[in-house]
């Protein structure tokens, strides 16, 4: 009994020596026993000049974050991961809220939004499965809350791909919805070999689009302007990798309209309706409005959103125009 006795001791003796020599495991241990709460003071070391201090609030931070979303299997990874915080009066009652941004890699991230309760900040609402996010914004009109991203997808390593787009997600039915997304800056590049290896001189294409967005609260409401300009590149050069010279052989500019629209809870640009049913729709978008459609020869469709928030496609002879 005492040989036991004396072993289960010595153990113990150095589990604690072992947790001592490393402050890390002393603050992860500690916390499996005490979760760690958001609060002002963390959020106030985050924006401290006192680098000692902000750095270890983007520790806690991360930790906090990844462990109120279920994610702690992410945490010996935490290291490598970016945060972004953006203080908002999301409930309009003078207390300041925090959107919490944690770029999980380069390519996901995950927004989480804590609400101020007076003594802490507590988890209210998550946004999950996102790609990674460069900035936050928002905006609140006429009782409608806008969380605004500026998400990159960057591809360019095997998936010859760059998307950075501004997306708008909608506080509804207490949740948040995708109601918008937009091409900032696009960029693909298509061989023809990929499709048919048998062609001849198989070409390379480029595609791009440099669009304008310009967000703007009208009478109570929002509209949204994107000034798009679409080009397309090809190259003479004979080769599986992308050329270094590319032609313009394409553009096209034009301007789009959107607006928020109460019934489809959407950004539309115009109201329409099905001819085949009479249902009545929003119009989303039109495939010929990106710089895709330029070297697809599929027919032209319009996205549409129904009343009941149903995002589809649709061809443009069943859809009639309401102006």
């Amino acid at each position: 009994m005492k040989k036991i006795l004396c072993f289960c001791l010595t153990l113990m003796l150095l589990m604690i020596l072992t947790i001592s020599l490393n402050h890390n495991n002393i603050i992860t241990i500690k916390n499996i026993f005490i979760p760690i709460n958001l609060t002002e003071d963390i959020i106030d070391d985050y924006f401290s000049n006192n680098t000692e201090k902000k750095s270890e609030a983007i520790k806690q931070i991360k930790e906090i974050v990844l462990n109120d979303l279920g994610f702690k299997n992410w945490t010996d990874y935490s290291d490598y991961m970016n945060i972004l915080i953006f203080p908002e009066d999301i409930n309009k009652n003078k207390i300041t809220d925090v959107i919490i941004v944690l770029n999980l890699s380069k390519d996901s991230s995950i927004i989480a939004i804590y609400e101020n309760n007076k003594t802490n900040y507590r988890l209210k609402y998550t946004i999950k499965d996102l790609p990674y996010i460069e900035h936050v914004s928002t905006i609140n009109i006429n009782n409608n809350f806008f969380l605004v991203t500026e998400e990159i997808i960057d591809e360019k390593l095997g998936g010859y791909y760059y998307d950075k787009s501004i997306t708008i997600y909608n506080h509804n039915n207490n949740d948040f919805k995708k109601v918008f997304q937009e091409s900032k800056t696009y960029e693909a590049y298509f061989y023809e070999g990929w499709d048919n290896k048998d062609i001849e001189n198989a070409k390379w294409f480029k595609l791009a689009e440099n669009n304008l967005i310009d967000i703007i609260p009208k009478n109570d409401s929002l509209n949204i302007n994107v000034d798009k300009n679409l080009k397309v590149y090809n190259s003479d050069e004979s080769t599986t990798s992308i050329p270094s010279n590319f032609q313009d052989i394409k553009q096209k500019d034009f301007l789009i309209k959107y607006y928020w629209s109460e019934k489809f809870n959407y950004f539309i640009q115009k109201e329409g309706k099905t001819i085949d049913s009479g249902e009545l729709v929003g119009i989303v978008s039109i495939y010929n409005q990106y710089v895709d459609s330029f070297l697809s020869n599929d027919e032209l469709t319009y996205k549409i959103i129904d009343e009941n928030g149903n995002l589809k496609h649709e061809n443009l002879n069943n859809i009639e125009i309401l102006e």
